[in-house]
């Protein structure tokens, strides 16, 4: 299992980028997190690339954004990046809602490692991490 180094928070909501970040934060105050407030933005940052430290191994990623919901940062992900650097990349797909069949829509997304449901706690987050990160 690997190791938690950054996070990106992917939300328009300021909300709550503020109360993740915070959840984050507690679980590590060294931990890098980057936050954007829709998919283009997080395209972005990913295709900057920058130092390694800074790519995020865990991606936040809200499905209801305006210019580039979490449905269409998908498409583009799968297209711009090769196998190497989707695979380093957990994404967790936000719902607002509890609805199965986002869920099952989510996960059937081969980029998609996990689905939580808004809002996070930091309950929540450590059961993220502890699941997929050591």
């Amino acid at each position: 299992m690997k190791k938690l180094k950054s996070v990106l928070l992917v939300d328009d909501d300021e909300t709550t980028n503020f109360l993740n970040r915070f959840f984050v934060k507690q679980l590590d105050n060294d931990l890098p997190v980057n936050v954007v407030h829709n998919g283009k933005e997080a395209i972005d940052f990913l295709e900057r690339g920058g130092q390694e430290e800074s790519m995020p191994c865990l991606l936040i990623l809200d499905t209801n954004m305006p210019i580039m919901n979490g449905w269409e940062f998908l498409d583009t992900f799968e297209k711009k990046f090769d196998e190497e650097f989707k695979k380093n990349v957990i994404v967790v797909m936000l719902t607002a809602l509890d609805v199965k069949e986002t869920t099952e829509l989510a996960l059937s997304n081969p980029n998609v490692t996990d689905t939580a449901q808004k809002p996070l706690s930091d309950l929540k987050f450590r059961v993220l991490i502890n699941k997929h990160f050591s």
